[in-house]
């Protein structure tokens, strides 16, 4: 039997967590009533599954000393993981392509709950080969759909589009967050924006719901977009024409079956632009067309040398990204696909004597999909002790543009160096990796929900990719990752 977490509801239809008396509120009078009913004396209006404050599955004494703890504190002790239930009309199905217009409920750690309009579609080439534990777009909107809304989930930034990441293939199912959360403390943007210089995901662990039925951890996720990166909007003009200025261009798509000539889809929004080199137009991915594809085209055609690279793109920006993949061994990352470059404005001219405005003009990078981290597989074939064995000194050998015209630059391998330098004893660190893993390890655990994930996923005959015994797995890839740090050491030059 899967014991499924009860959440606190503001809905009358939902089940408040620690409301054993069933008045509406959590307070000293529900200790009393969870009491009685231990010493077999249970009042009329006892609720056991709101008497369940601990999560357990069982009425007891622990779930008291939660109810008093929560009418101290205001919320209750331990680890919770919020809960995301999504609906909506007909079957989930491979061939969702399209945004389904359906319903969001989310409820946090601490009981509250917010309910929006939503639309889901299926996300992904392995959401189609692991439909089992599918990854889903989901986009807010207004209460008629007509508009999309923005909105603030678990503390993270008000957007309308998010991810459902599966993590299907990862069988601790946070490589893509641990290695994010890295990126964020390691990487900014080399200029202001509104979060910080975010330069990368952020996420929040959730069990999901689709349809009433039970799908497992997911990481609800914000996405790279105009808005994180500050990139400046399309200028429309008055006679119906448009200047484009800011570009998201995501490298590697589906949304071209031959990839060996070059050319564009049917709308423009996505382009191979020599062979096997395909990219998507993220942004402004309403108006494909050459004006916004022309600075990504030349930048690979005709700029594969270092004196161009130095100029459009920002070194140090290279050089974490090439530091993220060799510690974490990111063997996914490191070709054509799984990362963007974006610029801030293409009608900006590189060449303007104010450094501020030349910058505007330049490429940075941005990781994405960093699912086969710490030694992983793109199947989920590596875990229980074996990990991928990708030397550190063999990523340098054949890295993909912009990164490959500059490898040999005495000025980029000194960035290079410094780097790791600083990300060694900062989020590099084995003491800081090692924890971002235990944290979410523990959070796992502690909530239940892991348990619940191998137990539902145990009895179906598909299955994602998982193990059954997270401590151990976790223990062996930190003994990886230390392993990875001497030679990272050792490949710098460091004692």
């Amino acid at each position: 039997m899967i014991l499924m977490p009860l959440m606190a509801s503001a809905n009358d239809d939902n089940i408040v967590r620690g409301d054993a008396n069933g008045d509406g509120v959590v307070s000293m009078p529900d200790a009393t009533a969870i009491m009685n009913n231990i010493l077999g004396t249970t009042d009329p209006d006892f609720n056991k599954e709101a008497a369940d404050a601990n999560l357990d599955g069982v009425i007891g004494m622990p779930d008291v000393m939660f109810v008093i703890y929560y009418t101290m504190k205001g919320k209750f002790p331990g680890a919770v993981m919020p809960q995301l239930k999504i609906s909506f009309d007909g079957e989930l199905s491979k061939d969702m392509t399209d945004y389904v217009n359906g319903s969001m409920q989310l409820t946090d750690a601490s009981g509250n709950v917010v309910e929006l309009p939503a639309g889901f579609k299926t996300r992904g080439a392995t959401s189609k080969n692991y439909f089992m534990k599918p990854a889903l777009n989901m986009k807010l909107f207004t209460e008629d759909y007509t508009e999309e809304a923005d909105s603030s989930l678990l503390e993270m930034r008000s957007c309308s589009s998010w991810i459902l990441d599966a993590m299907a293939i990862d069988r601790i199912c946070m490589r893509n967050r641990v290695a994010f959360d890295i990126w964020n403390e390691f990487s900014r943007l080399p200029y202001t924006t509104d979060f910080d210089g975010r330069n990368g995901t952020e996420g929040r662990f959730v069990e999901l719901f689709i349809n009433n039925q039970y799908y497992g951890i997911y990481c609800l996720t914000d996405k790279i977009n105009r808005k994180l990166l500050n990139l400046k909007k399309v200028q429309e003009k008055t006679d119906g024409s448009v200047v484009i200025r800011g570009a998201l261009y995501k490298s590697g798509t589906n949304d071209i079956l031959d990839q060996n000539n070059p050319g564009y889809n049917e709308d423009s929004t996505a382009c191979v632009i020599q062979w096997h080199d395909a990219w998507e137009l993220s942004y402004p991915d309403d108006y494909g067309c050459l004006q916004a594809w022309k600075p990504l085209q030349d930048a690979i055609l005709t700029g594969s040398n270092k004196d161009y690279v130095k100029k459009y793109f920002f070194l140090e920006n290279l050089a974490d990204y090439q530091i993220h993949v060799m510690a974490l061994c990111i063997s996914d990352n490191w070709g054509n696909k799984n990362h963007f470059l974006s610029v801030r404005n293409i009608t900006k001219d590189i060449d303007d004597p104010d450094p501020t405005e030349a910058n505007r003009r330049r490429f940075v990078m941005t990781p994405w999909d960093l699912d086969t981290s710490f030694g992983g597989h793109y199947e989920g074939d590596y875990y229980d002790g074996t990990y991928l064995e990708w030397k550190v000194e063999d990523i340098s050998k054949n890295a993909p543009y912009p990164i490959s015209p500059v490898l040999g630059d005495a000025e980029y391998q000194a960035i290079l160096k410094q780097r790791w330098i600083e990300g060694r004893v900062g989020a590099f660190s084995v003491e800081n990796v090692c924890k971002k893993l235990e944290d979410y390890r523990d959070l796992f655990i502690q909530s239940g929900a892991w348990a619940r994930m191998v137990e539902h996923y145990d009895a179906q005959t598909y299955k994602p990719k998982y193990v059954s015994d997270l401590t151990r797995e976790i223990n062996f890839i930190e003994e990886w990752y230390k392993a990875r740090f001497q030679q990272m050491d050792a490949y710098f030059g460091i004692e």
